[in-house]
């Protein structure tokens, strides 16, 4: 979902039929869930590096070569082992398939594929190379980069447009399907390097108001509006609520919702206590501001109607405040500040999958050479005994042998004993080679090592 950049897992959409939930638990401290051995395919993908995973899903950075010779990386969600014919689960990516395979837009991740291997489907979507706005926030915190506020307003600005074209997307009967998020966070927002910005992770989407009650309280909390904490219905305004609370964050540059003891994030959420913004000194910085309490208002009929009407207010300010930015620009603060950290190993590693593909570079036949050619060693394994074997003189002079010893430590010895350890240095790399090589066969017919 880091780093990636892939998509976020979804959870259940009944949590205790699978027994999982999403949390705010950071990676780090979470379950460790199994995972493929890698590199390893599925289907027309190579799988080389597990770049996330969540609830019910492991999320892989693949390689999809295609003819004659080129190739395209995608990011793959696969159901976890532990859900693995799981008639729920594999209901749940094929929604999730459905759904996002209907947006086309620069802000929405797109859904290339939807893929079954057995009992177990897996999604493919586009690969954006870059980090989530999660690992941004985390990262900068750490090296004390601040995040500027006309790069902030170009992410938020970004997301809405990203969710305005989902909540207003419309089936092949023309009907609104009235698409909620639901999961709108920080993990669920991607940054490229190039400067774009999707917003991902529609696993617990819902089209229509056919949602339970229950259903709300799946997402993240600590990005929950009021009644989705509540478990009541939502609507779009929900994810208004939550973009409202990213806002928020990237200005105060801290977290919205802090649980004290005693007390869970989902019951600060239904709270929805919103501290006073702290002063940056922004031009006009009070109607910015004005824009973060109104997509935080308690009740959603004081909160923006829509993704569109947010927008429209934030651009218009954004233009007014001179505070604009362009898609290259952020992209150069981005790599500039972070591209470095993780980038060049997953190259690495995607460089290794593209030799593995094209195969040996060369096939190795032995050759029988003459026995004069070969080395001295096996010439004399080799050569037949004679019949009449004569025994070892033992007339050699004392002297004979002294002067053979000095010229051999002063490096005058024969030229058929160096001949002799050049051969058998050889043969080692060459052997060496060979196991590289079959190796790389046994990676290119399907086989795991």
């Amino acid at each position: 979902m880091g780093r990636f950049v892939s998509a976020a897992v979804a959870s259940s959409s009944t949590a205790s039929t699978l027994n999982v939930a999403k949390s705010d638990v950071p990676p780090s401290r979470r379950k460790v869930r199994a995972s493929r051995r890698l590199p390893c395919r599925l289907g027309p993908y190579m799988l080389f590096e597990r770049i996330g995973y969540g609830g019910m899903a492991n999320i892989y950075l693949a390689r999809k070569r295609t003819e004659p010779g080129a190739g395209k990386l995608y990011v793959i969600k696969e159901i976890l082992p532990d859900f693995a014919g799981n008639p729920l689960a594999a209901e749940m990516l094929v929604e999730e398939a459905r759904i996002s395979m209907r947006f086309e837009h620069p802000n929405v991740v797109r859904v290339e594929d939807l893929g079954r291997d057995g009992d177990d489907y897996h999604i493919a979507m586009e690969y954006v190379e870059g980090l989530d706005m999660r690992e941004l926030l985390r990262r900068a915190a750490l090296q004390r980069v601040p995040v500027p506020i006309a790069h902030s307003l170009y992410i938020v600005a970004s997301v809405l447009r990203g969710l305005d074209h989902a909540h207003r997307r419309r089936d092949e009967n023309g009907k609104p399907m009235q698409i909620v998020h639901r999961d709108v966070s920080p993990a669920n927002v991607l940054l490229s390097f190039e400067g774009d910005v999707k917003v991902c992770d529609f696993g617990i989407a819902r089209a229509g108001s056919a949602m339970r009650p229950d259903e709300a309280y799946q997402g993240k909390a600590g990005y929950m509006s009021p009644e989705q904490a509540r478990g009541e219905v939502i609507d779009a305004r929900s994810d208004v609520y939550a973009v409202g609370i990213m806002l928020w964050e990237l200005l105060a540059g801290k977290r919205l919702y802090k649980a004290k003891q005693g007390e869970s994030l989902l019951d600060v959420a239904r709270q929805a206590v919103v501290p006073k913004l702290p002063l940056r000194g922004c031009p006009a910085e009070e109607q910015l501001h004005a824009i973060a309490y109104r997509a935080l208002a308690t009740r959603r009929e004081d909160r923006y109607s829509s993704a569109r009407a947010m927008l429209r207010d934030l651009e218009r300010y954004a233009y007014h405040a001179k505070l604009l930015t362009h898609p290259r620009e952020f992209g150069v603060f981005l790599n500039d500040h972070f591209a470095a950290d993780f980038m060049p190993e997953r190259r690495m590693k995607k460089r290794v999958v593209e030799a593995i593909e094209k195969g040996p570079v060369a096939i190795l036949t032995p050759i029988a050479l003459p026995i004069r050619q070969r080395p001295h060693h096996l010439v004399l394994a080799e050569a037949p005994p004679e019949s009449n074997p004569s025994p070892p003189s033992s007339k050699v002079p004392a002297s004979g042998v002294r002067r053979k010893r000095r010229a051999e430590s002063l490096g005058h010895g024969p030229k058929r004993r160096k001949s002799s350890e050049g051969g058998i240095v050889g043969q080692l790399l060459l052997f060496a080679a060979a196991i590289v090589m079959g190796l790389s066969f046994a990676a290119v017919n399907g086989q795991t090592f």
